[in-house]
């Protein structure tokens, strides 16, 4: 790992005030609207589940994706203007470049989750200090698929194409996933094509801090396939662009 390359991308991000705006600040505006207007006076659920902690989670889970999916934005624009392809005449090997990058979008995905956290706190949800502490760290590396999705994206998408492919998998997903229509109040089948996205299970993660019955076991292996997946995906594609330089 390049503790300094990972130190420059850094102050890279922190400067880009649109992604402070729309990874961070919008989920913890929408979280504290939605509560507001569905969990006032500890409205429940028809399944009995509080509304504000769900609605946290689904704002903090949808944000630290939005953190995560972001990186590819970085990584396209580096593969548009061919500084990718100048990193690999240097003697940082591509595997760095891809844990950096990695790395990078799991420190970017922190911030909203702790944020609409501590939004939480003043909406009265009211959990434990252990609960808490499952509840943040679980999200945060549930985070991780979405940091390899967006490296994959950014290995095969353009500067032109990225922006409406990454908005649009984020709205499916969102939709898709529970974070924008809860699935405690959808029928059986839409709760059946939500188990397909991995929103639905990084959501999952998140509310096992204090779920009844959490499904840990079932989203490490849906969350873990896809990263599996888009993993190798991004791989491949590195590999096929350095043998062509």
């Amino acid at each position: 790992m390049n503790l300094r390359y990972l130190a420059i991308e850094a102050k890279l991000v922190a400067r880009n005030s649109r992604f402070t705006v729309f990874t961070v600040v919008m989920p913890s505006v929408l979280f504290v609207i939605y509560c507001g207007l569905w969990a006032k006076n500890g409205a429940t659920y028809p399944d009995g589940s509080a509304v504000a902690p769900s609605l946290m989670v689904a704002m903090a889970a949808y944000g630290s994706m939005g953190a995560a999916l972001s990186t590819g934005a970085q990584i396209a624009m580096e593969r548009g203007i061919g500084w990718q392809r100048q990193l690999r005449l240097t003697p940082m090997p591509g595997v760095t470049y891809m844990l950096t990058k990695g790395l990078l979008a799991m420190l970017m995905a922190f911030p909203t989750i702790g944020l609409v956290s501590l939004l939480g706190l003043t909406q009265g949800v009211d959990l434990s200090g252990g609960q808490w502490l499952r509840l943040i760290l679980g999200l945060w590396l549930a985070a991780a698929p979405f940091a390899v999705l967006g490296i994959m994206i950014g290995q095969y998408a353009t500067v032109d194409s990225l922006q409406p492919i990454v908005s649009g998998l984020m709205m499916v997903l969102g939709l898709l996933g529970g974070m924008w229509i809860p699935a405690q109040i959808v029928p059986d089948w839409m709760q059946n094509i939500m188990k397909i996205t991995p929103t639905y299970w990084l959501r999952e993660v998140g509310q096992a801090a204090f779920a009844p019955h959490p499904v840990l076991g079932t989203a490490a292996a849906v969350l873990g396939g896809y990263a599996v997946v888009a993993g190798l995906l991004a791989a491949r594609r590195y590999v096929t662009d350095t043998a062509r330089v």
